[in-house]
């Protein structure tokens, strides 16, 4: 069977920007206090691993992220930038990224500003605190879809933070929109679970109920589909070549728009987010209003 390698940076980093019309607390590390991230984020900013910068971002950049267009509209007009980056090994991103974001998070929180996820693309959500169980929908990536030809495209942004390529899909019917993007979540979900890895198969088979588990949500039964992967172009600029999403027919089956139709269409739930379960320490959440556009 055609493997793909999935390859293992020696180094990964995780990037924040907080945008503020007042200026930003000078003395960063009396935020860091509140819970085991910001203490975590304490230790990191002590050895640099984790560094703050002044940074003011291009405006088409800005005009590419996803979020409501009050939220965006703030982002253009802040006045000060500051860019939170963490850097290490692969294995630490997970933990290592959760803290830069929650100093971010009490940057934000103490200047009245917002936080952007550099790597994801989205408008980060205006909590101060940081959720310590990390669920991989919980914002870690975005999945953008695009009109593509009268068809559409998705691709993700984000799971190069964990030493991961980026996922994309070309050529689905525009009413297979929704379906595309929970398609390269439920495959991101796969591809992160086996993170450590040496390469991944060319040709899989998915589990609709990995969607679920995407968002941290009980996972409840569904159907299955095989995918065949390839390398591709992405939209990440500097990173490895994404891996790229094509049809495998059925047994007798069919490619194409009709793939769509039995394939994916009938396997993936029809949903836009999921309420996540809680996790060891934490109590229920009410669900996401987040990464609306699927």
């Amino acid at each position: 069977m055609t493997s793909l390698p999935l390859g293992h940076p020696e180094t990964v980093a995780s990037r924040f920007l907080v945008s503020t019309d007042e200026p930003p607390p000078a003395d960063v590390s009396g935020l860091l206090t509140g819970g085991d991230l910001a203490a975590l984020a304490r230790e990191l900013h002590a050895r640099s691993a984790l560094k703050l910068r002044e940074h003011r971002p291009e405006a088409d950049w800005l005009a590419r992220l996803g979020g409501s267009s009050g939220r965006l509209r703030r982002l253009r007009n802040a006045r000060h930038h500051v860019l939170v980056r963490v850097q290490g090994a692969p294995d630490d991103a997970p933990r290592h990224a959760q803290a830069a974001r929650q100093a971010a998070r009490l940057l934000a929180a103490a200047a009245g500003g917002l936080v952007v996820d550099v790597d994801s693309h989205q408008v980060v959500g205006t909590s101060p605190v940081e959720r310590e169980h990390f669920v991989l929908g919980d914002q870690w990536i975005g999945v953008f879809v695009v009109g593509e030809r009268a068809l559409v495209r998705a691709d993700t942004w984000g799971l190069h933070r964990f030493g991961l390529p980026e996922l994309t899909v070309r050529g689905a019917p525009y009413g297979h929109l929704l379906t595309a993007a929970n398609l390269l979540r439920v495959l991101a979900f796969r591809l992160f679970s086996r993170r450590r890895a040496e390469a991944v198969p060319g040709t899989l088979l998915l589990d609709g109920a990995d969607l679920l588990r995407f968002w941290g949500a009980r996972p409840a039964p569904a159907g299955r589909f095989m995918v065949r992967l390839s390398l591709g172009a992405g939209n990440c600029p500097g990173c490895r070549p994404a891996l790229e999403v094509g049809a495998t027919a059925f047994a007798g089956g069919t490619t194409g728009a009709g793939w769509w139709d039995d394939g994916p269409g009938r396997a993936l739930p029809k949903l836009l987010s999921a309420r996540p379960e809680p996790g060891p320490t934490e109590n229920p959440l009410p669900a996401r209003d987040s990464d609306r556009h699927p």
